[in-house]
């Protein structure tokens, strides 16, 4: 229940709302127990034909001492003409309050369904690099869609029934008794034996909803994956074995849905079988011992009284499933990400002096490091290349610096202070990216390049794309800046992308830079105007350079040379030359010396 306690906290803040759902679903309950007085009414008209006349009720009085035997009591008389009027007005108060009620707690559960998604989606996108190199993204839009949605059931309809029913029954008693009697005591008897079901069935229901909850995890992440990579699907001929992968997920999925759907279609039934062995003794005294008109409203009484139980076992089968989605979803919630800011963080000015890595080491598992001892020193205005074998290190190095990950030990600095000790926006403010992969997203050409700086003015943005030589394709596009791109950016050519991808940071003219390959996957002339536009974009910055292709960075002021992790050479193109080493191979493979 802990877990349902956390669910219904997203109510607090609607509580007049759910006061009003609340006196209404109270004087729902009052109207609907009326139900049973408009039998009667109906049932003694028909029998007296002219007139109601109700004159054998037990006085009020004699209801505690529970016997059907009682003196005479006040007539009471009225035309049956105004029975309709009767009907009609019980249930038009009855539907009017159901209507207030059901859409104000309706209205209340959207609005915590969305708070709970909003919040969810925002700690999603704050977590750590780490956390995403270890989880699917199918499994995560499947906990923030599909669990979230399972959730709006539990908070508003098990919400109104678990108020409701209790309210139902409770008002249903005392009419029990004054319609039966002591055959209430019959009917009744049996209704602790009903929860016994209800409660076990719970318990099995919520095991299956969270490996339900589980599997369409599974599904979203295979249809994320494979759609992601349509391509690479087609060209190897694997459609058949991609939809064999797929139909056995689901296959599974079935199977615990069946689970799950005898679970919940027998609470039902079996309720009514056990109600029913109450009902049928009280049936089989009472069509002996109480008239008509008394005897339909105490067994409409009594039908009145156990349907309350047939939907809370369906308020709690709903219950079930909102406590197992609830619990894959703040199972995410609890996570802290692992980068966060220390506590009265230093803000970083544009003013950098100088970046350095101090005695640095990273693993991203214990024991296992990736970068070890690394120590180099960058000045302001300095343009340093990084190069070194498929998985020496390179990209991480830069990370680092971006405080994607922090380091296992040492530090990196900027002007001899801690970039731990930065605060992360000012940090992150002051760092421009290019990566070999370019993301761009499903929006216009204009906010692509606005990403890093959503304020700036259009005029602003076209020149950033002039110097980047992208002004020159985009407005040829359909709609020029306000052409949507596609996913990726899957409209546009790879230098197109890159050339974009380098817009956007020269629009936000960040003084430290760092390029992650950002050539290595180019034909030649879109290479050479790529390159063109970084040499632009380097200017009057320090910079970080990874490259495979050598090529590209001989003009650099420094080359540093990973090898396993570890920082084995430095200096620049001749010198490193000279030096022999690790470098020289790189550069006699790729030369073809």
């Amino acid at each position: 229940m802990q877990i349902y306690k956390r669910l219904l906290a997203y109510l607090h803040p609607y509580r007049m709302r759910l006061a009003l759902a609340g006196l209404c679903t109270l004087l729902y309950t009052i109207a609907h127990s009326l139900v049973s007085v408009t039998v009667f009414i109906v049932l003694n008209g028909l029998q007296n034909r002219d007139h109601v006349v109700i004159n054998n009720l037990p006085k009020l009085s004699l209801l505690e001492k529970l016997h059907l035997s009682g003196p005479e009591a006040t007539a009471i008389q009225f035309p049956t003409q105004y029975v309709p009027f009767v009907v009609v007005g019980v249930f038009l108060i009855r539907g009017v309050f159901e209507y207030v009620s059901r859409y104000q707690m309706s209205v209340v559960g959207l609005r915590a369904v969305r708070k709970i998604r909003d919040e969810l989606y925002a700690h999603l996108v704050r977590l750590s690099s780490s956390f995403y190199s270890k989880g699917r993204t199918g499994e995560l839009m499947s906990r923030t869609m599909h669990d979230v949605n399972v959730i709006q059931s539990g908070v508003t309809d098990v919400f109104i029934d678990l108020v409701k029913q209790p309210l139902v029954i409770l008002f249903q008693i005392p009419l029990v008794f004054f319609w039966g009697g002591q055959l209430a005591l019959i009917a009744l008897s049996i209704f602790p034996v009903v929860t016994i079901p209800i409660i076990f069935l719970g318990r099995q229901l919520r095991k299956t909803e969270k490996k339900i909850q589980e599997q369409v995890a599974n599904i979203h992440s295979e249809m994320q994956e494979t759609f992601s990579g349509i391509n690479v699907v087609k060209a190897f001929n694997m459609e058949r074995y991609e939809i064999r992968k797929f139909e056995g997920i689901h296959k599974n999925v079935f199977g615990f849905l069946k689970r799950s759907l005898r679970i919940m279609i027998i609470q039902r039934p079996l309720i009514e079988v056990i109600g029913a062995v109450g009902i049928a003794f009280a049936i089989w005294y009472g069509m002996r011992i109480l008239p008509l008109d008394r005897f339909a409203s105490f067994l409409t009484t009594l039908f009145l009284f156990y349907e309350p139980l047939k939907k809370m076992s369906k308020a709690n089968a709903s219950l079930q499933q909102a406590v197992a989605a609830g619990a894959r979803i703040f199972e995410l919630m609890d996570i802290k990400p692992d980068i966060q800011n220390r506590p009265n963080p230093v803000n970083l000015t544009r003013d950098i002096k100088t970046v350095a890595y101090e005695d640095m080491s990273l693993a991203y598992e214990p024991g296992k490091y990736v970068l070890q001892n690394v120590n180099f020193k960058v000045h302001s205005g300095e343009i340093i290349a990084i190069v070194g074998t498929s998985g020496a290190g390179k990209t991480s190095l830069v990370n680092l610096l971006l405080r994607l990950y922090d380091p296992s030990l040492g530090r990196v600095v900027i002007n001899d202070i801690d970039v731990r000790d930065y605060d992360l926006h000012s940090l992150r403010d002051q760092i421009g990216l290019v990566t070999q992969e370019t993301f761009l997203f499903n929006a216009t050409a204009l906010e692509n390049i606005a990403y890093g700086r959503l304020e700036a003015s259009f005029e602003e943005v076209k020149k950033a794309a002039q110097v980047a030589f992208a002004d020159e394709f985009i407005r040829v596009l359909p709609q020029g800046y306000s052409t949507v791109i596609g996913e990726r950016g899957v409209t546009l050519s790879g230098g197109q992308r890159q050339r974009l991808s380098i817009a956007r940071a020269l629009l936000k003219n960040p003084p430290i830079l760092i390029l992650d390959e950002a050539t290595s996957q180019l034909d030649t002339e879109s290479e050479r105007q790529v390159q063109n536009a970084l040499e632009l974009l380097m200017q009057g910055r320090t910079v970080f350079v990874i490259a495979h292709r050598l090529s590209t960075i001989q003009n650099a002021d420094r080359i540093i040379v990973l090898d396993r992790g570890h920082l084995v050479q430095s200096g620049t193109n001749e010198s490193l030359l000279k030096e022999g080493g690790v470098y020289k191979r790189l550069y006699d493979l790729q030369f073809n010396v």
